[in-house]
């Protein structure tokens, strides 16, 4: 039978583990850190076209590009926003200029500007962000930017050069809420050709040593019901991916998200699928929709 010190020593451990959740304990059964909660990033409405030198709002550009050099970090983010909103060629070089910006906050607005822009020549620079510059803030801006352009290598550079963790186990929250936000947006986006690679980083997020990585992978995937794509996409996977263990896993998170328009792939997967497990999560997976309704 327990005494009564080691029942005091264990009822304060617990709640030390329910109280004390900003000084999270992986011993702690249960305890989460809170973590930020990713979000599809809206794209920008480019300019339709880019003026050039002698329009009327000449002025203004020339003096918004002086004051870049300005030793102000106030002072030069402001002039890049309204250089982001000129639609006048003359400020994509001088913005492509401003990415080298010591103050990561400068970088997050010129980043934001080129979005605005939307001069197809900034768009190389903007993809050697992703692979140079770590700061978390900046690379959330360059999602928005390089989503908002209408051509694959910008887009892909939100797959491929944010959300990729390229076999890494991402350890780091403020990353992982980055990469998190890239995944979303990647399903939101007209060109599907992004959205299931996007998905599987979640998949292979979940088995990360990192308890919250884990959670912001789960997370993530239930945001995922609020995107444009991803319901389609987790259908296709159930009824066509040659892997049954990601079938399996298709069915069960079909059930889990929540998804409005599953019900007739599950039911087919139920009976149709030739792996076991596959049918038995698709029967998980109608249940748990039946009781959430």
């Amino acid at each position: 039978m327990m005494n009564m010190d080691s029942r005091s020593s264990k009822n304060l451990f617990a709640a030390l583990c329910l109280f004390l959740i900003v000084g999270f304990s992986p011993d702690c059964a249960g305890a989460q850190t809170p973590v930020p909660v990713a979000k599809a990033q809206p794209t920008y409405d480019q300019c339709e076209s880019l003026a050039k030198e002698g329009s009327a709002a000449s002025d203004d550009v020339t003096k918004a590009i002086a004051s870049l050099k300005e030793k102000d970090p106030q002072a030069r983010a402001q002039a890049a926003e309204r250089l982001g909103k000129s639609c006048d060629a003359r400020a994509t070089e001088p913005l492509i200029d401003l990415l080298k910006d010591e103050d990561p906050m400068i970088r997050v607005a010129a980043v934001a500007a080129l979005g605005k822009l939307g001069d197809n020549n900034s768009i190389g620079p903007l993809l050697d962000m992703t692979v140079n510059d770590k700061d978390w803030r900046v690379r959330m801006a360059l999602i928005r930017s390089l989503a908002s352009f209408k051509i694959a290598r910008a887009r892909n550079g939100v797959l491929n050069g944010i959300a990729n963790p390229s076999g890494e186990d991402i350890s780091d929250i403020n990353d992982m809420h980055v990469r998190c936000a890239a995944i979303l947006t990647c399903n939101q986006m007209k060109d599907v050709q992004f959205t299931r690679k996007a998905i599987l980083f979640l998949y292979n997020f979940l088995n990360s040593k990192h308890a919250t990585t884990r959670q912001m992978a789960d997370q993530t995937l239930h945001e995922l019901k609020n995107t444009r794509n991803a319901s389609i996409e987790f259908r296709a996977m159930l009824k066509s991916d040659h892997n049954p263990e990601l079938r399996r896993w298709a069915a069960e998170w079909m059930g889990k998200i929540g998804f409005e328009n599953a019900g007739e792939a599950l039911t087919e997967a139920s009976i149709s699928d030739p792996d076991q497990k596959v049918k038995q999560a698709a029967n998980d997976a109608l249940a748990a929709l039946k009781r959430a309704k």
